[in-house]
């Protein structure tokens, strides 16, 4: 896989890094089925986000035919809907429930498409049920990471609120402390939908800027490589992935397969910030 692109000055801190121009998505997959092999209670639904994300590889190109002008309108664009009836299409029931949510989507009107779209891009999920948004949420991601893969980097950079991806202005679904090159040991909020990464300080609550009360959440025999950055000051958590400690790491793919770091910090009283799409609250 072609390896990020960095925006900035030789010498800087590169500020955004922008999603691969092949997708990420094929080594999303295989992170999704490595990590199924290791965690059993989970092995059913990190398989079928494998099979998933091979889909959304498999649309990469015909995305990339089809460019979003805007972002915010992806979901009235047909190019959107035909991506979101071929995931329906392309994707292995398996069991009753999913056999009639893809029915669902392929009954579904333009309108009702572009509701749950729209849904997925506000993080309102309330009208949407919550097995269809992730299938939505996987057809925005297409077509969000494919534009964002082919931004140049003059204009980019960090925003007012860096808790909000620069490029589409959505939620982080993690953060990653990064290795090699101008990168190596940075930490990256990682966008939940367009995919884009900025950089941010560790040690410093991503929601409120403090860094007097931070703390680090992880479970007593899980991943080394996954631990939860909490603020004792406004009460919100990020998960932070360490690359120097699992190479392979996926922000998606890891933060399903960490549910019991969620649990944890719910258990502590924080309330995390941004969501993962493939997994939202109450799925």
């Amino acid at each position: 896989m072609e390896s990020n692109r960095f925006t900035g000055s030789s010498g800087e801190i590169p500020a955004v890094l922008v999603p691969p121009t092949d997708g990420p998505f094929r080594h999303r997959a295989a992170r999704f089925r490595d990590l199924a092999r290791s965690r059993s209670s989970l092995a059913g639904y990190l398989n079928l986000m494998a099979d998933l994300a091979e889909i959304q590889a498999g649309l990469w190109n015909d995305a990339a035919a089809a460019l979003p002008l805007d972002m915010a309108g992806l979901p009235e664009n047909p190019a959107w809907r035909a991506t979101l009836r071929s995931i329906a299409d392309r994707l292995t029931p398996g069991e009753p429930g999913l056999a009639s949510l893809l029915n669902r989507i392929r009954q579904a009107t333009d309108q009702e498409l572009a509701i749950w779209g729209n849904g997925v891009l506000a993080g309102e999920f309330d009208h949407t049920d919550a097995g269809i948004t992730p299938l939505a949420a996987a057809a925005l991601q297409i077509h969000m990471t494919s534009f964002a893969s082919r931004l140049e980097k003059e204009g980019l950079g960090p925003t007012r609120n860096d808790a909000t991806c620069p490029v589409c202005g959505s939620l982080p679904v993690a953060s990653v402390r990064q290795t090699g090159g101008a990168v190596h040991g940075l930490r990256y909020l990682v966008c939940g939908l367009c995919g884009c990464e900025w950089h941010r300080l560790r040690i410093q609550c991503t929601h409120c800027g403090s860094s007097k009360e931070v703390a680090y959440f992880a479970i007593e025999g899980g991943s080394d490589a996954v631990k939860a950055e909490g603020c004792g000051d406004c009460m919100t958590y990020v998960k932070i992935m360490d690359r120097d400690k699992d190479a392979a790491v996926d922000p998606f793919a890891d933060d399903i397969a960490s549910l019991a770091v969620d649990l944890l910090m719910a258990e502590e009283g924080y309330r995390r910030l941004g969501f993962n799409p493939l997994l939202v609250p109450g799925g």
